[in-house]
Formats: structure tokens, C-alpha cells, sequence
């Protein structure tokens, strides 16, 4: 996969097919109803009862309201992936309106996962020999993809720019 900066935003090129369908998975991720995921996205808060109940009544919805509005964006995005000129392999364009979408979609997919798979602190760690199934080493690997690619959002991986989309011979 490799990244580049350009006047719409970020592409992502060279996706395998099995990136792209870690990455449409998102969406679903951020609308599951389960509760491990609701807990994870949603936790208490307050202490008081009361107060976290009123929490709950006005602030919960809108919160579900803001994911679910992220998951529509980001599963756009997601449809409007192209194949490159050769091969299986597909670009996704990240345009600059849809970033923080995008930040929050990622952070919260990967809350998702960390809670579906029962992950601990130790599995998070590539080096750890902490048992692992193949379904967690998949989370696993699926959340430090997410992560990557929020480092690229937030300007943590260094890109050059390549000016506008159009420009590149894709």
C-alpha cells in the first residue's frame, strides 16, 4: 500500500482485495448493536445514576446519530474505490471534507474490534507470545491497519504532495 498527499485529499493505492474488505467493514463495525461493541463506544460515564441515566436519554442518541452519519460517509468513500490500471489492486480516495469522518470512523472500528475479539493489552503487542486465535491475530492486524491509516490522516507519516488527483498517471 502506499500513501500520497493530494489537493483533494489523501489516495490510498495498492489495496489488496483483502485490504478493501477489512476497510468495508467499517461501517458495519460502528452500527453493530452489540453490546461488547455499545459498551466499548458508549461506556458509563458518571457515577451517579441519575445523572448517567439523563446521559444516557440525551446524549446517547446523538452520539449514535454522529456514527451512523460516519458510517454513510465513510461507506461512500468506501463504494466510489476504483482498480488501478493493472491487476486487482484498488485506490481509495480520502477527500479532505471527509477526514475527521474518516478519524472517527477508524478509531471507533477499532474500539469495535479490540471488544469483538476479546483482545487484551498483551495481543495488541506484535511481539507478544500471548495466545492468540486466528480470528484475534486477524483483529489484530486489522486495528494496526486502521491505525496506520489514521497516522496518515492526522500527518504523522511524512508524503509528499502530488498536487491535483488528475495529474497522477494511474
Amino acid at each position: 500500500m502506499w500513501v500520497a498527499r493530494v489537493d483533494e485529499g489523501w489516495l490510498f493505492g495498492d489495496l489488496s482485495p483483502r485490504t478493501a474488505e477489512i476497510l468495508k467493514g467499517i461501517p458495519m463495525l460502528l452500527e453493530s448493536e452489540d453490546q461488547r461493541v455499545r459498551a466499548r463506544l458508549l461506556p458509563e460515564t458518571l457515577d451517579d445514576a441519575a445523572h448517567e441515566a439523563d446521559w444516557r436519554a440525551h446524549a446517547v442518541p446523538e452520539l449514535e446519530r454522529l456514527f451512523a452519519s460516519r458510517a454513510t460517509l465513510v461507506g461512500r468513500d468506501l463504494a466510489a474505490m476504483r482498480k488501478m490500471q493493472s491487476g486487482e489492486k484498488l485506490l481509495l480516495l480520502v477527500t479532505n471534507q471527509h477526514a475527521s469522518a474518516w478519524l472517527a470512523a477508524l478509531n471507533a472500528a477499532r474500539l469495535a474490534l479490540y471488544a469483538l475479539n476479546d483482545l487484551t493489552a498483551q495481543h495488541m503487542d506484535m511481539d507478544s507470545a500471548e495466545p492468540a486465535t486466528p480470528q484475534q491475530l486477524q483483529a489484530v492486524a486489522s486495528i494496526h491497519l486502521m491505525a496506520e491509516m489514521q497516522s496518515v490522516l492526522m500527518g504523522e507519516e511524512t508524503l509528499e504532495s502530488c498536487g491535483p488527483m488528475a495529474d497522477l498517471d494511474l
